[in-house]
């Protein structure tokens, strides 16, 4: 495999897809997904302001997941898939979550075609749900999205330590201290689903350059 890191770009993309769903996740249509994180801190993700989501959405990686760590599951979902008409009235309506989604997958997908490492770094799934995606039409992924919007929920809901980390010193005004943060959440979440390979991607992984971090220690 090719590990070369995301770029910049990349990372732009990541920050405004997190943005968008902590917006959700904080909002009172996102009460049923704060449902899934741990209960002595849905109120600190439904009080965060402007300024901590921008914060938070940060992190160089999804803060939200797509089922991608189910093999299994993206094996039923994509397997004989009849093309259909995208904007047919038989289509369920996507609310906003399913546009994220949409946006997501989309966005996940063409990564993926081009830097699977990348798009593992970025989003936590295996090297076959890279393949897997990158294996499918642009119009595949999208119905997919249409149809499964409930893919979509917050990464490592059961994990206290990830999510108190990240809702404590992940949000501080210092950039160091939330930097720190944003780096633990990160090294958390590159355990890919596969155990073999595991110490090959991880230590690539370690000597990857973060181009967001550095953009972002420089502005603030």
């Amino acid at each position: 495999m090719d590990f070369k890191g995301p770029e910049a770009a990349d990372l732009i993309n990541v920050r405004s897809l997190n943005v968008a769903f902590l917006e959700y996740l904080s909002g009172p249509q996102g009460e049923q997904l704060r449902q899934a994180l741990p209960a002595p801190l849905r109120p600190a993700v439904a009080a965060m302001r402007d300024r901590q989501v921008k914060r938070l959405a940060a992190v160089p990686f999804l803060l939200f997941t797509l089922s991608e760590s189910d093999d299994a599951y993206w094996d039923r979902l994509l397997v004989d898939r009849p093309v259909r008409d995208l904007f047919a009235s038989t289509h369920k309506h996507i609310d906003p979550l399913g546009q994220i989604t949409s946006a997501a997958l989309g966005f996940l997908w063409q990564l993926a075609r081009k830097n699977a490492y990348a798009t593992r770094l970025l989003s936590g799934g295996s090297l076959h749900w890279c393949e897997q995606l990158a294996s499918c039409t642009l119009l595949c992924v999208l119905q997919c999205a249409v149809e499964n919007q409930d893919l979509i929920g917050p990464r490592l809901p059961g994990n206290t330590v990830f999510w108190h980390r990240l809702l404590g010193a992940g949000l501080s005004s210092e950039a160091d201290v939330r930097r720190a943060a944003h780096l633990y959440a990160l090294q958390t979440i590159l355990i890919p689903a596969d155990a073999a390979g595991r110490q090959r991607f991880r230590s690539a992984a370690c000597h990857s350059s973060v181009p967001a971090l550095e953009l972002h220690a420089r502005r603030k």
